[in-house]
């Protein structure tokens, strides 16, 4: 019967399901994601049939009667005698049962509506609720997310949160870095969804044309930072050069400052789309300005909050530019102190750095520096901004904590200094951010770090309260508001593409992709960072590769 769900045998298991109107194909898909090899050798020889031994045909009549819900299934296991149920998410790019909605201009445009905020404090619109995040999207079988790991070695709880993107191989997965297990898991599970967004266009793709065709509703990719002539000449250069009559693929995004829809470079929305099939874009592309969030408001000020951490990092490195030191204990909020005196007893000096711009967006730059005189590694070094600068800083020192630890590991591999020795001579062999991590924390090249750490000015925490002034608002659209206020101030506009897919809607979520033309982007490897062109750093003082991990 129609209505009836499919059986299939497979060496160790009965699938039944899924029902009416779920896909079977989209139920193939996710549990061949989500699969080992050995079980996925096992789903290919999985055959559909009707002819079940008794107790088994039993079996699967009551749960066919019973019924199990859209995008549901059961396995039966008949060695252990043993049901279990599963949910499933529909694929968005299914070729039976789903319909990718064009991208149009008249998409792109923004209905804002009020979005009260959990305080005048606070950032978000909700919390994040861990139990629903599981149920809707971590299955080992067929789950977005098969599995999340919760290490217990590390000073502070980290949590990994694998996800299984359909017809992709390389693995991507959320971190999450908290006081707590419970809140590291949701928010690993949450960056995992974020990373979702990178693979493939949420919208299908509507505009393929030349930069001298689209001008006129287009960003100029030259604003977003790109690479001199002789960088193309490089055997293997992975990225193509643009010129405005070079074809490529747009998708529509909104501009805060124009206040209307604009063209985006599909490449830099989607940065792993290449993985994909996609063409070689202008640029390396990373997860900067990529933000989930409560409502689209919300997205898109974590974006912005993102693109403001890094360009302050990177304009601080390349301009070598002296910054203002903050002491850690002198803050009020006496978690600070305690988590940087948790890394200390590691043999780290921990010192935070004020990177705040000229859009005012709070920003910080944490510095661990290993005391012990030995050959470990010397330097470490993490980023973080916010509206509130306590926040800010203390999601830094926790990022800080665990690569400290990280580097430590790197470190046991007995070659880690010859290696690092390399790549601090040879930055054009930097190409990880590993890679990028082992040059920094090399001993022998410190010095790098003289325009930071060498006679610092002193700034108090009532210095920087009046430096790092943020108004109280209690709609996060405000917040929103504010923040693109300041960005245009410094001369940057706000580019927002609504990347967001059913997945992510399915657990009440919008993702974005941020774009700040002129702003300086964050890229891994060295000879793909991306400095030419932009009016805010009209020179590049430290031809170093960046220690940001």
């Amino acid at each position: 019967m129609a209505d009836q769900p499919q059986v299939l045998l497979e060496p160790q298991q009965v699938i039944v399901g899924p029902w009416p109107p779920g896909c079977p194909e989209c139920l193939r898909s996710r549990r061949a994601a989500s699969a080992s090899a050995e079980r996925a050798a096992e789903m290919a020889a999985a055959v559909p049939h009707r002819e079940l031994p008794t107790f088994l045909a039993d079996t699967v009549a009551e749960l066919a009667s019973a019924g199990s819900g859209a995008q549901r299934f059961w396995t039966v296991d008949p060695a252990a005698l043993t049901l279990s149920r599963h949910g499933f998410l529909t694929d968005p790019h299914c070729p039976a049962c789903s319909a990718v909605p064009i991208d149009t201009e008249q998409g792109a445009r923004i209905l804002r509506e009020p979005r009260p905020k959990l305080s005048p404090e606070s950032s978000r619109v909700r919390l994040l609720d861990p139990s629903g995040l599981d149920a809707t999207y971590v299955d080992g079988q067929s789950g977005l997310i098969p599995s999340i790991t919760a290490y217990a070695q590390h000073s502070f709880p980290f949590t990994e949160a694998v996800l299984a993107v359909p017809g992709v191989t390389m693995e991507a997965a959320g971190y999450g870095r908290t006081r707590d297990f419970v809140s590291a898991r949701a928010i690993a599970v949450a960056e995992s969804l974020e990373r979702l967004a990178a693979y493939a266009p949420s919208k299908r793709t509507s505009v393929t044309a030349s930069y001298a065709e689209v001008a006129e509703d287009a960003i100029d990719p030259r604003s977003l930072g790109l690479y001199p002539d002789d960088r193309f000449g490089v055997p293997g250069f992975p990225y193509r050069e643009f010129t405005e009559d070079a074809v490529t693929n747009w998708v529509w995004g909104h501009s805060f400052g124009q206040d209307r829809p604009v063209l985006v470079p599909e490449s830099f929305v989607y940065y792993r789309l290449r993985l994909s099939g996609g063409e070689a874009g202008f640029a390396c592309e990373i997860s900067s300005g990529c933000a989930l969030g409560g409502c689209y408001e919300e997205a898109v000020l974590h974006g912005i909050l993102e693109v403001a951490e890094r360009d302050a990092f990177l304009m601080a490195w390349y301009g070598r530019t002296p910054l203002p030191e903050i002491d850690p204990a002198t803050v009020p909020d006496r978690r600070i102190a305690l988590v940087a005196e948790r890394i200390e007893r590691q043999g780290y000096r921990v010192r935070v750095f004020d990177t705040t711009r000229e859009h005012g967006i709070p920003s910080f730059w944490t510095f661990a520096e290993d005391v012990t005189g030995t050959e470990r590694p010397r330097a470490v070094s993490t980023g973080g901004s916010g509206l509130r600068p306590t926040e800010a800083i203390l999601a830094a020192l926790h990022e800080l904590s665990q690569t400290v630890e990280y580097v430590t590991v790197l470190a046991l591999d007995p070659g880690w200094l010859d290696r690092a020795r390399h790549l601090a001579d040879h930055p054009d062999d930097v190409l990880s951010m590993a890679d990028h991590l082992l040059c920094a924390a090399n001993p022998a090249t410190f010095d790098r770090y003289s325009f930071l750490t060498d006679d610092p000015v002193a700034l108090t925490w009532q210095q920087g309260l009046e430096r790092w002034n943020w108004p109280r608002n209690t709609d996060i659209g405000a917040d929103l508001d504010e923040s693109v206020r300041r960005f245009a101030a410094a001369g940057m506009d706000v580019v927002a593409v609504d990347t967001t897919s059913t997945e992510q809607a399915s657990g009440g979520f919008r993702c974005v992709k941020v774009i700040a033309p002129g702003s300086v982007p964050m890229t891994f490897g060295h000879t793909a960072r991306r400095v030419t062109g932009l009016p805010r750093l009209p020179q590049v003082r430290n031809p170093h590769p960046h220690p940001f991990p």
